[in-house]
């Protein structure tokens, strides 16, 4: 199946609705399937109970990857929920990803030494599932926003797309009526 025409499949000329239809179907499946979970089960963690929790184990650590080096909070924090201890290594719901900021990583080492009493958040559907700082973070909005961005050049260019058909089809009309 070839979509277009000869002209419009020719580099440089791509139907501007097809293109958009592209985009914003692209854009809303990421979001849908992709974006909008973890931004739920993030929000949700604000309504989380707590329950009282000791730190573990404190370190940074650091990694290297294709040349870079990268540093990640290593915090462990043991919590017991109706009678049973459970162990979790999460700050944020959805952390875990690597960064390059030293700082950053002592800065979280530092706030949670080892040995400290915390407040430890957890999921009441599943206690095993815990956190430090509920809620949802900037970097939880990231593909969310890129996503949305994704739909929205997409509608963008269906419209501009049907504005130019207009315009060419009323141009060809009072040229024909003349």
């Amino acid at each position: 199946m070839r979509f277009g025409n000869v002209r419009t499949r020719k580099p440089g000329n791509a139907n501007p609705i097809t293109m958009g239809i592209i985009f914003a179907v692209i854009g809303g499946a990421i979001f849908i399937f992709f974006a909008l979970p973890p931004l739920q089960y993030a929000a949700t963690s604000k309504n989380w109970p707590s329950v009282p929790g000791t730190i573990t184990k404190s370190e940074v650590q650091v990694f290297k990857r294709d040349g870079n080096t990268h540093y990640q909070p290593d915090i462990a924090y043991s919590y017991t929920v109706e009678g049973k201890k459970y162990t979790a290594y999460k700050i944020t719901v959805g952390d875990g990803s690597l960064d390059n900021n030293v700082s950053k990583a002592k800065r979280l080492q530092s706030e949670y030494p080892a040995g400290k009493e915390v407040d430890v958040y957890y999921d009441p559907d599943l206690p095993e599932s815990a956190v430090l700082q509920p809620g949802t973070k900037s970097g939880d909005l990231m593909l969310a926003g890129i996503s949305a961005l994704f739909f929205f050049i997409g509608l963008l260019a269906v419209y501009q797309g049907v504005k130019a058909k207009r315009r060419a089809a009323e141009a060809k009309n009072a040229s024909s009526m003349t």
